[in-house]
């Protein structure tokens, strides 16, 4: 947790200075607020080796409302790069930090030139035509009187990022986020493209490295939708898609691929059943490092955050983690950032503390049946003893009784380690 008092529009994690410990960058924005804000400078909290640093030691010289950063080797030196994804009300244009060996330069050394003044949203970082360099997609929008705007893509050249946008959207509309994943299976990632009110969220097609300017597929409904993630939930091979929404009626989905072709049949399969809506950001993460792809989410409307953990293939539509904050929550992001190898959750939150971490917690090591904290051949003896006592360390399968099956699922836990 920081003391700090600022207005969080993005987090992301990454080794942005090339030591070995993941760092975290936090994009700010500015509002008309009371008490205002004084400072919304982009900042980049560096990692001692045990944690974040208390004060960020990395604050950008641009001061700009930020609302989205994405970070990655755009122009294929070696080092991370950060794209901070800006606009509001004076349509600040969208910079690249370019990465050094100590970590990114604190100036914009690049400068986003759209063909129309851009209050930009969104972003993802995602190789279009598989040529092994990232190209740049932006969400965006307008202001009273015209609040529309297109979608835009920066094609890079083999590390060379072009100013203008090489791609642009046949529509325009509000987008908000920006997700991609495969969802045809022809190696090439397509974009799912979330928007506000009015506009049904959209998918468009990656045809062997062009993308359709127009969708492929769409919800079917003008719900206000932020935060999108796309991922294999269920193990098939498919790349399905989460979709966060806002309003009292309209919980965030998951739609389930089934594809086949070209031709995408995504169908809703889960809903969330938080007891508010109005998601503000929205990742796809293996939280729980087992294996399948869990759902975190945070809300403007309420500050709540959420986790959902996929089990097996299913994501219960109850949170498992639950965190309420007094503040609005803007941002959320996951990595390990104290290098114990356990995922932790960064939030970011509009007003003080704008940004809160914690820290994930080994999950119990089940096997340890005599509770040493080591596997040994004493363990099976303990674990001898915990079945004919019917004691609870004998139940190494969470059904919740104890059986001869539990001595496999101990043979399992402990060939597994800790």
């Amino acid at each position: 947790m920081n003391t700090i008092r600022r207005q969080v529009g993005a987090l992301e994690i990454a080794d942005l200075n090339g030591d070995g410990n993941n760092d975290l960058a936090v994009g700010c924005y500015i509002s008309n607020s009371f008490p205002p804000y004084d400072d919304w400078h982009n900042l980049v909290y560096f990692n001692t080796g045990t944690g974040l640093e208390t004060n960020a030691s990395w604050i950008s010289d641009e001061q700009v409302h930020t609302t989205d950063l994405k970070i990655g080797d755009i122009n294929k030196d070696g080092f991370l790069d950060i794209f901070s994804s800006n606009g509001g009300s004076s349509f600040s244009d969208s910079y690249i930090y370019f990465g050094t060996a100590s970590g990114p330069a604190t100036s914009a050394g690049w400068v986003a030139n759209e063909p129309v003044a851009t209050f930009s949203l969104g972003v993802a970082l995602f190789d279009v035509d598989n040529d092994d360099d990232l190209d740049v997609i932006t969400t965006n929008q307008g202001i009273n009187p015209n609040p529309f705007r297109r979608t835009y893509m920066f094609i890079n050249d083999n590390g060379n990022l072009p100013n203008t946008p090489s791609w642009e959207s046949d529509d325009e509309s509000i987008q908000n986020t920006v997700s991609v994943g495969d969802y045809d299976g022809d190696t090439f990632d397509d974009v799912l493209l979330t928007k506000w009110a009015n506009f049904e969220t959209a998918l468009h097609r990656n045809n062997a490295g062009t993308l359709d300017t127009s969708p492929t597929w769409t919800t079917g409904s003008v719900t206000t939708d932020r935060g999108s993630a796309a991922a294999d939930f269920d193990g098939d091979t498919k790349t399905d898609f989460v979709v966060g929404r806002s309003g009292t009626s309209n919980p965030s989905s998951k739609y389930r691929n089934t594809s086949a072709d070209a031709t995408p049949i995504l169908t809703e399969d889960w809903v969330s059943g938080a007891p508010f809506i109005g998601v503000q950001d929205l990742r796809a993460v293996d939280v729980d490092d087992d294996g399948d792809i869990d759902i975190g989410e945070v809300h403007f409307s309420d500050g709540r955050a959420h986790i959902y953990l996929n089990q097996n293939g299913t994501v219960p539509t109850t949170p498992s983690w639950t965190y309420d904050a007094d503040n609005v929550g803007t941002a959320i992001a996951f990595g390990d950032l104290n290098g114990d190898d356990i995922t932790d959750v960064a939030i970011g939150y509009s007003g003080e503390p704008c940004v809160r971490v914690f820290y994930g917690i080994a999950p119990p090591c089940v096997a340890d049946t005599n509770g040493d904290g080591m596997l040994t051949p004493a363990d099976f003896t303990a674990w001898i003893d915990a079945f004919n006592n019917n004691l609870p360390t004998c139940d190494q399968n969470g059904d919740g009784s104890c059986t001869p099956t539990d001595f496999t699922a101990w043979i399992d836990n402990f060939n597994a380690g800790c």
